[in-house]
């Protein structure tokens, strides 16, 4: 698979009649069993869907080459007033004569590289900070904020709120890499019930792992297990 300009990993290749998928790597490489008359699709966020009919000829070579086309989008009128912008970075930004971005990175101030913490992690923080007991000389301090937080149930509150803006999270990101209408027609289920589907998905203990792995090639394998237990799951309802 190429591409003039961009790279071409992380495309989905679909057997629409096998149903089996695959992920392109780095190099856009990729394998993927198929017989006369399958069709093929390849879709990305990038580029433009494009099918493929399987036929003699195609069987008969070793490797195939998959041209694919950038989905660019064309704006039918562009305004970039009030500073007379010609729409070239380059060009504007001289023209513009910014000053150079100050940040707290820039001027290498203290914890500058830390994470910017959500309002859930906020609280969880303030509830939950310090130890249960510190030691003072010969003495020691019971932190009963933290204490009382936990008795109350309050920290187990921003634990869960914590929780589920990861799930949330990952449910964003899953659908910005795969459509629904993709994840429907992989895994053989109605574009209808791809929502119910992904809150089955994310029901499942193991659901936030994925964003730490942050792999397209893993997630898809996680979505693909965990479709055939959403089917058997509906299919035993009926």
């Amino acid at each position: 698979m190429q591409n003039a300009d961009n790279e071409v990993r992380d495309v989905l290749v679909i057997n629409l009649n096998s149903k089996e998928t695959t992920i392109t790597d780095s190099l856009g490489l990729f394998s993927i069993e198929v017989k006369k008359g399958d069709l093929i699709r390849f879709t990305a966020i990038q580029y433009l869907t494009k099918d493929i009919n399987i036929t003699d000829a195609i069987l008969n070579l070793s490797l195939v080459t998959i041209n694919l086309v950038e989905n660019v989008i064309n704006l039918k009128d562009v305004t970039v007033t009030p500073y007379n912008l010609t729409g070239e970075i380059n060009r504007d930004l001289d023209r513009l004569g910014l000053e150079p971005l100050v940040t707290s990175g820039s001027l290498a101030l203290p914890n500058a590289d830390l994470e910017v913490m959500s309002q859930s992690q906020r609280l969880l923080l303030e509830a939950d900070r310090g130890k249960y007991i510190r030691y003072y000389g010969i003495g020691l301090i019971i932190n009963t904020h933290k204490i009382m937080n936990r008795l109350s149930g309050r920290t187990k509150s921003f634990e869960d709120m914590v929780l589920r803006d990861e799930i949330m999270d990952m449910e964003r990101e899953v659908i910005t890499k795969f459509s629904k209408k993709t994840l429907a027609e992989s895994f053989d289920i109605p574009e209808a019930n791809v929502d119910g589907f992904l809150t089955y998905c994310m029901s499942q203990n193991d659901f936030t792992s994925l964003s730490e792995t942050a792999n397209t090639t893993e997630i898809w394998a996680y979505l693909e297990e965990r479709s055939i237990e959403f089917k058997e799951n509906e299919f035993a309802k009926k």
